[in-house]
């Protein structure tokens, strides 16, 4: 409701603006509907101060462009651009007082962003004005600039005070998006501090608040910062799964900012996953983009990515490293000179050059004003100067640095925090998936409602029909006719809702199943195998319930929980099966789809009532291939085959429900996509009437391109 208002006030005032044709009230009401999208998009918000700047010819008289010149330096601020900023405030801001006092606040918080050290904009003075007359939100973003600053000099019990008090102001403010974003920089100050478990609570609490108040572009910059986090301990899937709700979320809102960040990230992770040519695509995206817009901070970050990425495939980079170090500044921004003299040294030390290498890597750490501030990348220096040292004979030097090495893996919070915030960050997706799981709910209840009002029109029209003869039949001809329109898109959008809930109603009863298996293994006193199957079933686990309720996913990704799946069946049974995955090449390098788990019941037949592990020599087999437009899936076991396992008592007593969801999922997939897909079974020796074979015919998609 809070932002239909919101919405409603952007349009009226718009329809004001295009009404008045005064300059002077109509610059006032721009600024109104500015400081309105503010609240709620701030890449929109930057925008529309874009356009006022390029049309600020027609608004004559110096308060006017003094006015403009102070929102121009605002977005570039937004945008990263120092250097515009400081350019725009030394030429029209910094002698100019506004008559407005919020306006003239404005120019003193760009000042102290700027200046944090002169008395006229230090945090001490701007703290004796807070007072006079200023809300909450003027506040609170004074405390978090005061947060920054003292970040920028690593002052971090000052910064951590400081960002606490915008929080406690933050949640007195009458405005939802005050808080959220007051949580986000706080977020961002635990993260400078290597607090990362801190940092990724308060971006999951901020994601929820957002979520609450329906404001999706404060999701960006949480989903960001846990991608960053989760990158920087080495949990690559996380971060992925992050980095692609960022690149959705930024693509829907056409934000260039939120893509770019989210194409420097993916060249991160790229990186970290050894694909190296992606990792310089998505980093020179993000360059030409910093570039453009001047942000010369993280337009160096991605040339960085860039360079280490050309480096990993053995290009010669000595010039692009030696133009970098020449613009790096270890006093306005160590975090970043640090990992370029790291990159620079790895550099070296693969051209065998090792005193060079040595003094890269010394300069990395003396970068950084304290040892607390190691990342975990950075951290890996201790052991490339231990690597350097033994190569070079100095067994002494080298002890001494995997003794440092040592002592930060295990003093430093980062490692101690991994496990919780992956846990955290986990949850949160679940949380989505649940949130996800009751709006489809809600969707299929509204959905009924519309039926039922649509059959009650009918009903009247038939009414009318016997009072109206001919003008009505005319009528009820149109009428039907479009009902059968609706009808089938409802039905269309029933089948896929009922889809999705059929794919969740396969999970149930094989957690059950492992839970068993987990069950005997402490029974048995046998931690180890508790463990291995663990490790096994969480990631499994993890697969399941991201891709099950997905109506296609690609075959690659079903190879691989079917492959964690059977490897659980094969603990379970201790070994006494094999089992064989054939995947045609031409599927997996055309990107191919398929239904998730769709072959996961008669796998489970196979093995638990085809008795694989009573058979000498048991095994499945499982063949995906195309035909066509077809794709062919076969299951076979070598088991003890149908005929004998419909006679075992177990059998009997078993009234299996998974076969028969299979069929009614191939029939809605039939239905939905025009298609004349089949299940059939038979034995593999029909003699012996031994063995199972099951063939099924689906529909062949492939992933669209981006």
């Amino acid at each position: 409701m809070g932002l239909q208002l919101q919405a409603q006030s952007e349009t009226q005032l718009r329809q004001e603006l295009q009404n008045t044709k005064h300059k002077t009230p109509q610059l006032q009401i721009r600024l109104r509907l500015i400081d309105a999208i503010y609240e709620r998009n701030r890449n929109e918000w930057q925008k529309e101060i874009q356009l006022l700047v390029s049309q600020r010819s027609a608004y004559a008289g110096q308060s006017n462009q003094a006015i403009i010149s102070l929102l121009d330096a605002e977005r570039a601020f937004f945008l990263g651009n120092t250097a515009t900023v400081v350019q725009i405030f030394e030429r029209d801001l910094k002698a100019h007082r506004f008559q407005n006092s919020k306006l003239n606040w404005r120019k003193n918080m760009l000042g102290c962003a700027l200046y944090p050290q002169l008395k006229t904009y230090h945090y001490r003075t701007l703290l004796t004005q807070m007072n006079r007359g200023l809300k909450n939100r003027e506040q609170t973003a004074l405390y978090l600039q005061i947060a920054k600053n003292f970040t920028a000099t690593f002052q971090k019990d000052s910064a951590l005070w400081a960002s606490n008090r915008a929080l406690q102001l933050a949640k007195r403010s009458d405005k939802k998006w005050v808080l959220i974003d007051a949580l986000q920089q706080q977020a961002e100050v635990y993260w400078q501090f290597n607090l990362l478990e801190q940092a990724v609570q308060r971006a999951i609490y901020s994601l929820q608040l957002a979520e609450e108040a329906q404001l999706d572009y404060f999701k960006l910059s949480p989903f960001l910062l846990i991608a960053s986090i989760s990158l920087e301990v080495k949990n690559y899937n996380l971060g992925f799964t992050y980095l692609k709700l960022a690149q959705d979320l930024s693509k829907t809102n056409k934000d260039q900012r939120a893509q770019a960040f989210t194409n420097y990230l993916y060249s991160r992770y790229y990186l970290g996953t050894g694909a190296l040519n992606k990792a310089n695509i998505s980093a020179g995206l993000a360059y030409n983009w910093f570039d453009e817009i001047g942000n010369q901070r993280y337009q160096n970050r991605a040339r960085l990515m860039m360079i280490a990425a050309m480096q990993g495939e053995g290009m010669r980079v000595e010039a692009p490293f030696a133009s970098l170090l020449l613009t790096a500044n270890a006093q306005t921004d160590p975090f970043f000179v640090a990992e370029l003299y790291y990159e620079y040294g790895q550099y070296l030390m693969g051209k065998n050059n090792y005193r060079a290498a040595q003094n890269a890597f010394e300069s990395s750490l003396k970068s950084l004003p304290t040892e607390s501030l190691l990342r975990p990348k950075i951290a890996n220096t201790y052991s490339a100067l231990a690597a350097i040292a033994t190569k070079t004979g100095q067994l002494a030097a080298a002890y001494q640095f995997q003794k440092k090495y040592s002592n930060w893996l295990e003093n430093s919070p980062v490692w101690r925090s991994a496990a919780r915030i992956e846990e955290m960050a986990a949850a949160n997706l679940r949380e989505e998936r649940e949130r996800l799981i009751l709006n489809q709910q809600a969707s299929i209840e509204r959905a009924q409602k519309e039926r039922e009002i649509i059959e009650l029109q009918r009903d009247r029209q038939l009414f009318m029909l016997i009072i109206f003869i001919v003008a009505i039949i005319f009528g009820v001809i149109i009428y039907v006719l479009r009902v059968q329109q609706v009808k089938t898109r409802q039905e269309q959008r029933e089948a896929e809702l009922s889809q999705t809930l059929l794919r969740t109603q396969m999970n149930p009863h094989f957690v059950f199943n492992a839970m068993s298996v987990i069950q005997s293994y402490i029974y048995e006193n046998d931690p180890e195998k508790s463990s291995q199957f663990l490790v096994n079933f969480s990631r499994l686990m993890r697969l399941i319930l991201e891709n099950s309720p997905k109506e296609f996913i690609p075959i690659e990704l079903e190879r691989e929980i079917l492959d964690k799946y059977l490897t659980a069946q094969k603990m379970r049974f201790e070994n006494r099966f094999e089992y064989e995955l054939a995947i045609s090449d031409d599927l997996l390098f055309n990107k191919a789809m398929v239904s998730p788990m769709i072959t996961q019941p008669f796998i489970e037949n196979a093995i638990e009532h085809g008795q694989l592990h009573t058979v000498k020599g048991g095994k499945i087999w499982v063949n995906m291939h195309a035909n066509e437009a077809d794709l062919i899936i076969q299951i076979k076991d070598n088991g003890v085959g149908r005929k004998k396992s419909a006679n075992t008592k177990k059998m009997k007593a078993h009234k299996s429900m998974a076969i028969d969801i299979t069929r009614e999922r191939i029939a809605i997939l039939n239905k939905k996509y025009k298609f004349n897909g089949s299940l059939t079974m038979t034995d593999l020796d029909a003699v012996a009437q031994t063995g199972t074979v099951v063939t099924l015919v689906l529909p062949l998609k492939y992933e669209p391109e981006h």
